[in-house]
Parts: structure tokens; sequence; C-alpha cells
């Protein structure tokens, strides 16, 4: 990890918005010959960008000096603005922060060879158009892998499928954070309740309303709010457990109650089978006892 490098920024220490970073990282693109290709791969290229999301920005280096532009990137990025940190991620994103408005600003730089430009065609993108994706473009490969993205629907390729898939994970958690519960409140608990199960009730609400357009590039609480039913919002709003004692089971029992309805009514819209017998059980295990906080 590296903080505050050396770096002088171009234009001195002013913090930096989201539209003059893109300005900055896209004319030094231009400029370097070293890279040959800069994509937008993030909210704006989408048209959901506002003044708090980060910029994201996928450069395509030639292959003979990749290896070096790579090694001393941080001095790259350092040319953009004042760094306040840098690392590279668990998925090999090159990560930074830097001082900006209205607070400071994540941009996260994504680096490859020049022969992996039809890669990006497996990227899970839907872009307004191909002007709003592709920044920079000199061998004009990257538009030709662009322009089937346009627009694309990122839903799962076979629903019925996922749905089967992701309500089978359900039953299989709920079974799981309920043997916990019985060993008492723990935040191995909580965990599961407000981690992973959360998590895939709202896969299971999103399947069941078929708001699915966005789901292999988000997760799933992304726009949930306006995603789901306002009743749906208001049962999932009650799965969240507090801090008084009982609150654990009573969170449990609020998600496998809801878990079930919705297991259900997917079920039906899919055309699938569902551990109808299991969600029957647990909705009667978890009635709440007082020690499990």
């Amino acid at each position: 990890m590296t903080t505050n490098p050396n770096a002088s920024p171009p234009s001195g220490n002013v913090p930096l918005d989201r539209q003059e970073m893109l300005r900055r990282i896209t004319a030094a693109a231009v400029a370097d010959p070293r890279i040959v290709g800069l994509r937008d791969y993030g909210s704006s290229s989408e048209g959901r960008d506002d003044q708090w999301s980060d910029v994201d920005v996928e450069v395509f280096v030639r292959d003979e000096v990749f290896v070096a532009f790579e090694r001393d990137w941080v001095s790259w990025a350092g040319g953009f603005g004042r760094l306040l940190l840098s690392f590279i991620g668990e998925i090999d994103n090159h990560w930074t922060v830097y001082d900006g408005v209205p607070g400071p600003l994540r941009v996260d730089f994504s680096l490859h060879r020049v022969r992996e430009i039809p890669d990006t065609a497996k990227w899970p993108n839907a872009p307004l158009s191909v002007e709003r994706m592709v920044l920079v473009d000199k061998s004009g490969e990257l538009a030709k892998v662009i322009a089937p993205m346009v627009g694309q629907d990122l839903s799962p390729p076979d629903l019925p499928h996922h749905f089967t898939l992701r309500c089978a994970a359900f039953w299989y958690y709920a079974v799981r954070t309920w043997c916990k519960l019985q060993r008492g409140p723990t935040w191995g608990v909580r965990y599961d309740l407000t981690y992973i199960m959360h998590g895939i009730l709202m896969d299971l609400l999103r399947l069941e309303a078929g708001a699915l357009r966005r789901w292999r590039a988000t997760d799933a609480a992304a726009d949930i709010e306006r995603d789901i039913s306002p009743a749906r919002l208001v049962r999932l709003d009650a799965c969240i457990p507090g801090r008084e004692p009982g609150e654990l089971g009573r969170a449990l029992r609020a998600i496998v109650v809801l878990g079930r309805e919705v297991s259900a009514s997917a079920a039906a819209r899919y055309d699938r089978p569902w551990p109808e017998e299991l969600a029957d059980r647990m909705v009667t295990l978890s009635v709440p006892s007082p020690t499990h906080g």
C-alpha cells in the first residue's frame, strides 16, 4: 500500500471533481504513446453517475511496455492529482483515492495489455453509446468490441436455473444461521443474518419482481428501494435486527417468513420446484426465544 507519494499533480494541490479527473486521465492517455485505448466502464458510461460516483477506467497499454508501465503505475496515477491512497486490490484492480470535491474521490484503474481488448466484451456493462464508454481508441479495435454491448440486458441468462440456485442457497443458510443461534447470540449469527441472508433474500426479491436488467453488473441492494414493491420493502426493513435481547431471533423469523413467501411466488413465476417442506420447517423452528438475542 502506498500513501502520499511524492509525485506532484499538474496544477498543484487543488481538489478535483470527477469530471476534471476524467478529463485529465483522457488527455494523458491521448498524449501517452504507451497507451492505445481507454474506456469508462463505470456508472458514467451508463448515465447513472452523480457527484458521489467513483471513476472507473480501463487502460490498454502496449504489450511490450506493459510490465514497466504497471511497475510505475503509482507515479503515473500521481500525475492527475494529490493521491491520498493507492493499492492493488484483491481482483488486481489498481485502486486510488484522490483529494477531491465534494469529498475524497475514488478512481479505479484496470490495467490491461492491448491483446486483451477482445476480453472487454465479457464485462457486464451496458453503455448508452460507444462514445460514452470509449474515451481513447488509437487502433479502432476498442470501438468494434464495445458496439455490441450498447444497451444490452444484463439479466442472468437462465432465470429458472438461477432462481433454483439462489433459493437453495437461501434455505441452506437459513438452517445454518438457525443452528448457530441455538448456541446463543453472537456476532457470527449477526453476520450471517445481515451479510449473507439479507443478500440472498434481496436476490430472491429481485427474481420475484423481475428487476433483473442490471443483475450481472451490481449488487442486489443497489436501488432495491425502487425496484421492489413498497409492501415488500416494509417487510425487508423488518428483517434488520436491533440490539435488544431477542432481536436476532426475531429478525431470523422475519427473514424466513418473508423468504418463504418470496420463494413460493418466484417458484410459480419461473415454474420451478423449491424446498417448500424445509421452508415450512424453518418457519416453525424460528419462533424467537428470549434467550436467542
